[in-house]
């Protein structure tokens, strides 16, 4: 997954431990930070960038690479017939340990580049103490998926409306994650993601959102199908 994702990192001669194939790493440790990566598919080759994937998808699994990466389709919204994949539940640190990244690279660029455009990557971070149950995402049908863009300066105040939220939905048997963009695109940036067991129920999610007047800028709201074929588990 590491094509054109950290273009500015050099690879430093010597730096680089290649593994054996099938090689196990060592499980990451855990955290709240993530990548998320969107890709369009070149028109009229979903098909050629599914069967590419799938085989770099391959290529991670013969190099032993302990992270998991999950995959969706987006089913409704702006960017319909887009493609996301993201690794979650890391330490920082982690990202300087991605498995043997010159053959990603290269993997990505025989199998995913010819049939896809790599659109945006990120680094987000699970905030905790303004989300509710269990971590998201997981292998749930469907996540539906809540983009903020805030005002500037309004960061902080998003944040904590969150959290009083948090506070008054304790026991409720909600449950979403919501995560806040570091590096890779516009900020201040938050995404809201919810399990979805069905499409119809998706339609009908009881409402979550706190009172947020004059700190949003845009809200995009998705759906995305969960694609396990092309998502990968070490």
């Amino acid at each position: 997954m590491q094509l054109n994702r950290f273009p500015w990192r050099p690879l430093l001669a010597g730096s680089l431990v290649l593994m054996p194939a099938g090689a196990a790493l060592a499980s990451p440790p855990a955290g709240p930070y993530a990548r998320m990566v969107v890709i369009q598919p070149k028109p009229g080759q979903d098909s050629a960038f599914e069967a590419g994937y799938e085989k770099h998808l391959e290529w991670h699994r013969q190099a032993g690479d302990s992270w998991t990466w999950h995959g969706w389709s987006f089913v409704l919204g702006e960017r319909l017939g887009y493609f996301m994949d993201g690794t979650f539940g890391h330490a920082p640190g982690n990202f300087d340990n991605a498995v043997q990244p010159a053959a990603d690279r290269a993997d990505n660029q025989k199998h995913v580049e010819p049939h896809a455009d790599f659109l945006s990557h990120g680094v987000f971070q699970r905030l905790d103490g303004a989300s509710v149950g269990a971590p998201l995402p997981d292998t749930s049908p469907y996540l539906a998926l809540i983009t903020y863009q805030v005002l500037p300066g309004q960061g902080g105040a998003f944040e904590q409306a969150w959290t009083r939220q948090r506070s008054r939905l304790a026991g409720s048997g909600a449950r979403y994650s919501l995560y806040r963009l570091q590096l890779g695109g516009s900020a201040p940036q938050y995404m809201l993601m919810r399990a979805v067991p069905s499409f119809g129920a998706a339609a009908d999610l009881p409402e979550i959102e706190p009172a947020l007047a004059g700190m949003v800028h845009s809200k995009r709201s998705e759906l995305l199908a969960y694609r396990a074929n092309l998502s990968y588990q070490p």
